[in-house]
């Protein structure tokens, strides 16, 4: 679903600040393994991913690590940059082609100052973070590789076909042998 359509029918924003806000949003097209954002930059913008699959990722140990994956109709923020105006240490890579739409937050903080439904748009952008921040901790800290790997099957079964099986892995915490053996057990 494309950006406007879906403020318009999720946060019921009038007509005016959905002018407003298609005037400062810039829609882009990007091709499997762009890099939308890259770790340790700076980035002012929310992305709305209309249609296709990204990840978020951060490096350690020269490596890169899966943090999340975002598929339609979802929100991507470096939330570090986008609020407290620092470097983020996770980039956002496209893992398939992918159409975003790039908003720049300073847009919807002045709208926001103005208008208790875009307030609600920040509040959604917040707590699907904070969700997918204390989710992925809670998952990490307390389930096996098993559970982790059943509970994406159950819950987003559609990135187990969508994204490769090295970023699967790394986002489960695991090697891609330990999940080719828990893929072999199911």
């Amino acid at each position: 679903m494309l950006l406007i359509p879906y403020l318009k029918t999720t946060f019921g924003l009038t007509d005016d600040l959905l002018e407003q806000v298609e005037r400062v949003a810039v829609t882009k097209t990007y091709a499997k393994k762009d890099t939308i954002l890259d770790a340790g930059h700076y980035s002012r913008n929310v992305f709305f991913i209309e249609h296709g699959l990204v990840r978020m990722f951060y490096y350690k140990s020269g490596k890169d690590i899966t943090h999340y994956f975002f598929s339609e109709q979802t929100f991507a923020a470096g939330t570090e940059s986008v609020f407290y105006h620092k470097k983020s240490m996770y980039g956002i890579e496209a893992l398939e082609p992918s159409t975003i739409t790039l908003i720049p937050y300073d847009a919807i903080a002045e709208l926001a100052s103005h208008s208790i439904a875009m307030n609600r748009l920040i509040q959604t952008i917040l707590l699907q973070a904070l969700i997918g921040f204390s989710t992925r901790l809670q998952s990490l800290q307390f389930e096996t590789a098993q559970e982790r790997y059943q509970k994406l099957m159950e819950q987003h079964p559609d990135i187990l076909l969508r994204a490769p099986l090295g970023d699967i892995a790394s986002y489960l915490g695991i090697s891609q042998q330990t999940l080719s053996v828990i893929r072999s057990q199911r």
